[in-house]
């Protein structure tokens, strides 16, 4: 006997329920890319960070002016991206007989403005030998590069007015003598064309005295400067 359907009981072939798609695969699956880029990106930096170059550097102080020679320079290693004005050790063979037209300490490390092939000294500039003793220059003496005051002083006539009067405020050195007769050293001084002459008429009279200025002090007329 075929029982009847039970009252109110559902009829049909409605479809199963589907679960939730799980999306943790995925998550994770990311997670990884970017561990991975991560280190990737970690790996660049150590690889640029290792890559370094041979570069030029000041063995010593190099005065302006200064000739230099290869015993001027020494080498170090930097990062290969410190700079593209930094001189390479392989080109220290260019620098070698060039002049420096700024003060460089010792350890600064060498780029192209600092150097110029050609002969610094200033066309609208004259250079003017002095011969000084002991007693006309500072204690530590002057030496090539410093920037010393000029003043005349007259021996003949102590008390006049004019007697230790600052004939140049401010000059380069270009060079200093290794001493001659009686001790006295030859000093070249850079002047302008229009100081050059009371400094010459004193200088035949043995009348210069050079005074030391402070390191930095800018002179009335300085050494080209070809960067």
């Amino acid at each position: 006997m075929t029982r009847p359907a039970l009252s109110g009981a559902p009829v049909g072939t409605g479809r199963l329920p589907v679960q939730a798609r799980d999306r943790r695969p995925a998550l994770a699956a990311l997670a990884l890319l970017l561990v991975v880029a991560g280190a990737l990106g970690a790996a660049l930096v150590v690889y640029r960070s290792g890559q370094r170059t041979d570069v030029l550097v000041a063995a010593h102080e190099i005065r302006p002016g200064q000739r230099v020679t290869a015993s001027d320079f020494t080498t170090t290693r930097v990062s290969a991206d410190s700079g593209t004005a930094l001189a390479p050790a392989s080109v220290e063979h260019g620098y070698v007989g060039t002049y420096a037209t700024v003060d460089i300490p010792a350890g600064t490390l060498i780029n192209r403005n600092m150097f110029q092939a050609t002969d610094v000294l200033p066309s609208d500039g004259v250079v003017v030998g002095v011969s000084v003793t002991a007693a006309q220059q500072p204690a530590a003496g002057v030496h090539d590069g410093d920037v010393v005051r000029v003043y005349g002083v007259s021996k003949s006539d102590a008390s006049s007015a004019s007697n230790g009067t600052a004939l140049v405020d401010a000059a380069r050195v270009v060079s200093v003598s290794s001493g001659s007769t009686g001790g006295a050293r030859t000093v070249s001084l850079l002047l302008t064309a229009d100081s050059a002459p009371a400094v010459v008429s004193a200088a035949a009279q043995n009348d210069v005295v050079l005074g030391a200025l402070p390191i930095g002090t800018k002179p009335a007329i300085d050494y080209a400067n070809g960067s």
